[in-house]
């Protein structure tokens, strides 16, 4: 059979099947119009998971299903809350909104998972926070890490540290901002309070100290494998930009 026939014939097994088990009725237009790689986006994010029933197979579904449907994530996480409200399904519903960078309803979502024995939740409690600064309320972000830390003093996380300064920083609180850019800097395991700390040193005119700090962001890199130049290329590539 030539391989455009057995293409079709994939095609309106995998439309059977679709219809049959009740999958998304995205699946049966991307079968109609794009009938070999639908079947293998089909194969891979319906077929194969529930085969395999494993990690890898419910990665690849992940994947290749966000590229098919960009809100499959979302929309899913929005049927598990409407289905049960608790924290989890919150904090979930909540993290699927602050991809598409929908803060404020994250932001909502959030607060009511941090309720009961959830109240001061650290995790949840550092994605508050980060929701709220993304929503410019620096007044609000800085409450609520100083709560965190109060409620949860033994709690260790570099990225709520970092936007502690940041917040410091967007406060106007540029000493404060600055001692902990310095503590950050020395145990941050990407460059990316290094570059944040250099541009506010740039802005407060200490020139000197931000191109110390720029040019430690490249030599680190230089010394480093591939992959870590790969993952912190942003912050490497800015960062290069500003020295002089």
């Amino acid at each position: 059979m030539p391989l455009f026939g057995l293409t079709t014939l994939f095609a309106v097994i995998a439309i059977i099947h679709a219809i049959k088990t009740g999958r998304n009725q995205l699946w049966i237009s991307a079968l109609l119009f794009l009938p070999g790689l639908g079947v293998i986006a089909y194969l891979i994010v319906e077929v194969l998971p529930e085969l395999a029933g494993g990690r890898a197979g419910r990665s690849a579904s992940r994947t290749v299903g966000n590229v098919i449907n960009p809100n499959k994530s979302l929309d899913e996480a929005k049927r598990e809350y409407a289905i049960s409200a608790t924290a989890r399904n919150a904090v979930e519903l909540a993290d699927a909104y602050s991809e598409k960078e929908q803060y404020a309803e994250a932001s909502k979502l959030y607060r009511k998972a941090l309720t009961g024995l959830n109240e001061h939740n650290p995790d949840t409690m550092h994605k508050l926070a980060a929701s709220e600064f993304e929503l410019s309320n620096y007044e609000e972000v800085n409450s609520l890490l100083d709560s965190l830390i109060e409620k949860n003093p033994d709690y260790k996380n570099q990225d709520a540290h970092l936007l502690y300064a940041r917040t410091q920083e967007a406060l106007g609180n540029h000493e404060s901002a600055t001692e902990e850019y310095e503590t950050l800097i020395k145990y941050y395991t990407g460059p990316e309070p290094h570059y944040r700390y250099g541009m506010m040193l740039t802005e407060l005119n200490n020139h000197d100290r931000a191109q110390e700090v720029f040019k430690s962001v490249i030599e680190k890199a230089d010394l480093s494998p591939k992959h870590y130049r790969s993952m912190h290329k942003e912050w490497i590539t800015k960062s290069r930009a500003q020295i002089q």
